[in-house]
């Protein structure tokens, strides 16, 4: 009997230690869209990311197969970006949680970029992540307008009929 209660204390014990990292799966997300909004640096932002990440905006009809791609695309250094409401780029809404996945909704605040008044854009963006907390996939879904100046991208819609 004491055999078998060592064993699944053993278990138990083991349990707790393979998911601690995932544990702190809330707060990575979180501190990775505290650093989003505020967008004061950049290459702090690109650590939250696995060298192989694999990346989509789908209204954009872009994806990216690992972290350089990734960082030409988002870099905000591209171009003449200023916030335009507060001090704050984007609002979560929400998180919601799995193993290793999370769903972040929100918005993006007004802004200006090379001159020209964008947003508010609503967001979904999903992630997940590897056993590092590192995003190894994240999908963009950004409602951006004014919609004509988005609307050039690849439409990811044509992978489906192939399915």
């Amino acid at each position: 009997m004491r055999i078998i209660l060592n064993l699944l204390i053993l278990l138990l014990l083991n349990g707790c230690v393979s998911t601690s990292k995932n544990n702190n799966l809330p707060q990575v997300v979180n501190d990775y869209f505290d650093l989003y909004s505020k967008r004061n640096d950049f290459n702090k932002f690109m650590t939250y990311y696995a060298d192989n990440a694999q990346f989509k905006d789908i209204i954009y009809g872009n994806s990216f197969s690992n972290k350089v791609e990734i960082r030409k695309f988002l870099d905000w250094d591209k171009g003449n970006f200023k916030i335009l409401d507060g001090n704050r780029a984007l609002t979560v809404i929400r998180h919601t949680f799995g193993i290793n996945t999370a769903i972040t909704e929100g918005f993006f605040h007004s802004f200006s970029y090379d001159g020209q008044k964008l947003g508010p854009w609503l967001f979904v963006i999903t992630q997940e992540f590897d056993s590092n907390n590192k995003i190894i996939q994240q999908t963009d879904w950004i409602n951006y307008t004014p919609r004509s100046n988005f609307l050039g991208g690849k439409n990811m819609n044509d992978e489906l009929e192939n399915k």
